[in-house]
């Protein structure tokens, strides 16, 4: 596994790779916002959400609201591999071949949170990046010292992933230190000369 980014950082070494098994957004179970997506290359299902009856009650009503949610056209854009947007119709979405309109963002009408479609767009917005990226593969992990510390699961944010991982090897120097400060406080209690003392190493 290559790493996109290699950082040495208080003596520390932190490799910043892709994700190679993310998890999907889908698998979060998020019941204010998600996303549906029929296409027989790439499809989403959340029970109770089919988009052929979404889209059919959109018609009847002439509202972009459905069962509580506000409803937001995603397209796909799908060849060697799945792009996603809401509602964007720039290129590549502009394709007539690789291009499809067969999904929704849906956001939960919430007071306080959602409850104007503009606040909701927002959240969609974040719905439908999340998933780009997971279909883009912009999902990130970081390895510490070849597998001393390491986590996975940044969506997109690779300079989040890079500040979660500067603070772990602050805490993990803060901790040697720690630790070596009182093993060197043994080592002169029992006076053990400077020649068989370790030194820290960070």
């Amino acid at each position: 596994m290559n790493a996109t980014k290699t950082i040495n950082y208080k003596g520390q070494t932190i490799e910043i790779l892709y994700d190679e098994q993310p998890q999907s957004p889908g698998e979060w179970s998020n019941e204010d916002c998600f996303l549906v997506y029929d296409h027989n290359q790439f499809s989403v299902e959340v029970k109770g959400f089919d988009p052929t009856d979404i889209w059919s009650h959109i018609q009847e009503t002439k509202k972009w609201f459905y069962d509580g949610y506000y409803v937001f056209p995603v397209y796909a854009y799908i060849h060697s591999g799945v792009t996603l947007s809401l509602g964007d119709s720039s290129y590549p979405f502009t394709c007539p071949w690789d291009t499809s309109m067969t999904g929704f963002a849906l956001v939960k009408r919430v007071k306080g949170w959602t409850y104007s479609k503009k606040q909701a767009e927002k959240v969609a917005k974040a719905v439908v990046e999340e998933w780009d990226n997971y279909c883009t593969g912009q999902v990130y992990g970081y390895v510490i010292n070849d597998n001393e510390e390491f986590c996975w699961g940044y969506n997109g944010d690779i300079k989040y992933c890079i500040e979660e991982a500067k603070s772990v090897v602050d805490y993990m120097v803060k901790n040697k230190r720690e630790e070596h400060f009182i093993y060197l406080k043994n080592m002169i209690k029992n006076n053990v000369p400077l020649i068989n003392r370790l030194s820290l190493q960070v």
